[in-house]
């Protein structure tokens, strides 16, 4: 019967994203109890320093999710996190955003075009857009990424930093805003070493007060899965 149960999960799609288990109700990738833990988490927001904060601690159940987003095609959970985290239930996030001075202007980190190509969209992006839905203002895409750059998924911080110097170059409008408030979007915040440099390629005076959101904040010690998943893309080329 174990052939029939996987065509029945692929057919009708009941294997929760969350921990693999079979279903008769899912929201519409995780079951109840998964559900619940995606909401614990989301009060948890962090902010892993300085002017940045995330949506998520990284967890085993969150890191399953940010990988379906990264990873497995699944462009829609980017909106799927973003409405279930403090950043819309009334958490510590929701109420840091709400501070910032506004309009909000969301800029996603961008994408190499080969890594683009790669995936189909860019994940940044999709959280940008959510964000600027949920909680006001819009997505701009005020940046370039000059330079195709490793995976930093294995690397330290030194090794990111250094991987990333000058990868980024600003693609600001001609009548720049006098107000509101740059937020640069990521998938992952590790290091800062990605989200550093798109600060720095906005320079040392830019006029507008730049903060960072990342949907999941990850401690550098533990992304081997990330370099995993990596490698296997760039074999599946």
């Amino acid at each position: 019967m174990r052939w029939f149960e996987n065509v029945g999960r692929f057919v009708f799609g009941t294997e929760c994203l969350g921990c693999g288990g079979v279903a008769e109700r899912l929201d519409p990738w995780l079951c109840p109890d998964c559900i619940k833990e995606l909401e614990r988490e989301s009060k948890a927001g962090v902010s892993p320093g300085g002017d940045a904060y995330s949506l998520f601690p990284m967890r085993p159940l969150t890191r399953r999710l940010v990988h379906a987003l990264k990873y497995g095609g699944i462009p829609g959970m980017a909106t799927y996190l973003v409405r279930h985290s403090s950043a819309v239930r009334g958490g510590f996030i929701g109420e840091e955003l709400s501070m910032f001075p506004k309009p909000l202007y969301f800029v996603p980190v961008p994408l190499h075009r080969a890594r683009l190509r790669e995936r189909g969209y860019n994940q940044a992006e999709k959280i940008a857009s959510a964000l600027a839905v949920v909680v006001g203002g819009r997505v701009c895409r005020w940046l370039r990424r000059k330079t195709f750059v490793v995976s930093q998924t294995k690397l330290s911080k030194e090794a990111r930093e250094r991987n990333v110097s000058d990868a980024f170059e600003c693609a600001l409008p001609k009548e720049l805003p006098v107000r509101g408030t740059v937020v640069v979007v990521d998938d992952v915040f590790t290091t800062g070493a990605t989200t550093s440099a798109c600060i720095a390629a906005f320079g040392h005076d830019f006029p507008l007060p730049i903060k960072v959101c990342t949907l999941i904040y990850d401690e550098p010690a533990s992304v081997t899965a990330d370099y995993v998943a990596d490698c296997r893309m760039e074999w599946n080329l």
